[in-house]
């Protein structure tokens, strides 16, 4: 009876630390809340962007992309440098007729070639730009917590700050906590919410 009681404690024992593990656990996955009580927050959106994994992870594709079109413009442009070196050494074996349609055909060539790459580069400025929003439609729900943890009311933006204290920069903690949810073993279980939707979402204000 002794040995069955002495083993019924073991495993209760075992149990509760098996559940205390658990919620550790938890509690150590869960973002700390902030620590401090201020109306006014302030963050720097170009810096979160550069010094975030997320941000990074997003430029980093735009360059890949960015390298990618500027190898393509060089190949199209030496392409072009030899078509028209080979039609002009053609042009002693060639009447003025015949030069006059090849040269014409190889122009219109040059123009919609450049016309492409130029549709490309704007296509890839859309991108950037599109990105760099979506970059912030993120970053709102963080900071909408943000604003519940520290009673704040407005979040500005640092470079139209003349003075304040560092201690209401949050730009490193919402890094964090962004890099949190987005790492790359995360991403696919996250998704953004909708601004719209969302009742923590603060709201914003675009800069004239």
């Amino acid at each position: 009876m002794r040995s069955l009681q002495r083993a019924l404690a073991r495993l209760c024992l075992a149990g509760a630390l098996l559940c205390a593990g658990l919620l550790s656990a938890t509690a150590q996955e869960r973002p700390a809340k902030a620590q401090f009580r201020s109306p006014v927050l302030v963050i720097d959106a170009d810096e979160l962007y550069q010094i975030s994994g997320t941000g990074q992870r997003i430029q980093a594709a735009l360059d890949a992309r960015g390298r990618a079109l500027a190898e393509e413009i060089a190949r199209i442009d030496a392409d072009m440098a030899a078509e028209e070196k080979a039609l002009t050494a053609k042009r002693d074996t060639l009447s003025p007729e015949e030069f006059r349609k090849l040269a014409d055909a190889f122009d219109e060539k040059v123009q919609r070639l450049r016309r492409e790459q130029d549709q490309n580069a704007q296509a890839l400025n859309r991108l950037s730009n599109e990105e760099r929003l979506r970059f912030r439609q993120m970053i709102l729900p963080i900071l909408g917590q943000l604003m519940l943890e520290t009673r704040a009311v407005v979040v500005i933006e640092k470079r139209t700050v003349l003075i304040f204290n560092d201690a209401v920069d949050v730009t490193e903690l919402v890094a964090e906590r962004l890099d949190a949810q987005t790492a790359p073993d995360a991403a696919d279980s996250q998704e953004t919410p909708d601004p719209e939707t969302d009742p923590a979402q603060p709201e914003t204000q675009e800069n004239p």
